[in-house]
């Protein structure tokens, strides 16, 4: 019986961080990724590429993970910050010069869970172009106990990726 527990812990921790029930999205334009829940579905892209948003099954949850460029005097983290918060109860918060992190409720009663990265990168030739990469997750604050482990999980998850080289007609 002990060699049959060993092996099964052997086989769970060998598996442990290798989720079946996520998915990757990447975003070639403003280079990163992100896992979502797997029976969470894609909506139709938008035209200009910049990112995708999901939706649950039941259709009460909403994962976003889009990017925008940093233009200039819109460029810094704390401004981004503000105008994110802007119509959020802030239940918790972290701010650091290259991102930032929140979660609180909306007026509509919705939990929002938001991350967002400034980053520089490769973008269309132009190796010095800071963008901002974000990931949100909205959800009703009924669902918290199933959604609370997956703000953590998924946020953990945006991470940058370089690309090659892509160009985009607009």
């Amino acid at each position: 019986m002990d060699k049959f527990l060993w092996m099964l812990f052997l086989i769970l921790a060998n598996n442990i961080g290798e989720d079946p029930l996520l998915e990757k999205y990447c975003n070639a334009r403003f280079g990163f990724c992100i896992e979502y829940p797997a029976s969470f579905v894609s909506m139709p892209p938008p035209s200009n590429n910049d990112g995708l948003t999901f939706l649950s099954t039941d259709k009460k949850t909403k994962i976003l993970a889009f990017g925008s460029l940093a233009v200039e005097d819109f460029d810094r983290i704390d401004q981004e910050f503000t105008i994110a918060i802007s119509n959020i109860n802030l239940t918790y918060k972290k701010v650091s010069k290259d991102w930032f992190i929140f979660s609180g409720l909306s007026k509509q009663g919705e939990i929002v869970f938001r991350k967002t990265v400034k980053k520089k990168i490769n973008y269309t030739g132009d190796r010095d172009v800071y963008v901002f990469q974000t990931l949100m997750i909205i959800y009703p604050a009924a669902q918290n106990n199933i959604y609370q482990t997956y703000c953590i999980k998924i946020s953990k998850s945006l991470t940058v990726k370089l690309f090659r080289l892509y160009q985009y007609s607009y």
